[in-house]
């Protein structure tokens, strides 16, 4: 019994290897995404949603260091499911600002980051890392 339960186990080791990618592949998506909106700043900051009427360059701000720090703790598997959420949150609050045909990239990212939601950081996450995993239940 023991021996079909480890190789069940082992069967789906790879899954870290995948989450691991996703989560690399995700984080360095937008924090380029970011760099992108910060060069191109003045084209961008015109017609910047602001919702509530607060100041587009400040909603701007924001939204811009909130990405990165969201991408940069996705990246090193730090609070995965938190800021996923978080980022899923956001895109699910720009749907309702700007109506369901806000874009096809946007449903994509939520979908990333819905599925970082359910599987979180993976073995290879600070996460797992400072998690004891020894304890006593």
């Amino acid at each position: 019994m023991g021996k079909r339960i480890s190789d069940w186990i082992g069967q789906y080791r790879c899954m870290d290897w995948a989450v691991l990618y996703l989560r690399l592949f995700t984080g360095a998506s937008m924090l380029f995404h970011n760099i992108g909106k910060i060069q191109n700043y003045n084209e961008i900051i015109s017609s910047y949603p602001s919702p509530l009427y607060i100041n587009p360059p400040a909603v701007f701000v924001i939204v811009t260091v909130a990405e990165a720090l969201l991408a940069v703790l996705i990246i090193m598997g730090l609070w995965v499911r938190m800021s996923a959420l978080v980022m899923s949150l956001g895109i699910l609050l720009m749907f309702a600002w700007g109506g369901f045909g806000a874009g096809e990239p946007e449903f994509a990212w939520l979908g990333i980051y819905v599925f970082l939601i359910v599987s979180g950081g993976g073995l290879y996450a600070f996460d797992a890392a400072l998690t004891p995993s020894d304890r006593k239940k």
